[in-house]
């Protein structure tokens, strides 16, 4: 993610509720605590896989596609 980023293109993280705060601390370790990160019900992995396509909100998809696709989105929305 930070490789694409630095190369120009339109990027963002994905992590559920659970690993949020480490996320972050991981982008601002690498100096790309600005880009985008789109957070997501935890758990993902362990429940039915209808369960976790219902955690991939509309409101949460068009915070992902804003970010991919405005100059200077973001996708901190939490689902």
């Amino acid at each position: 993610m930070i490789e694409l980023a630095t190369r120009g293109r339109p990027v963002v993280g994905l992590a559920t509720e659970q690993f949020d705060r480490f996320s972050r601390q991981v982008l601002q370790q690498r100096n790309a605590g600005d880009l985008p990160l789109a957070v997501l019900a935890h758990p993902l992995g362990g429940i039915p896989s209808r369960e976790a396509r219902d955690r991939v909100t509309p409101e949460l998809l068009a915070s992902v596609v804003r970010a991919l696709t405005e100059a200077g989105g973001s996708a901190t929305e939490r689902a």
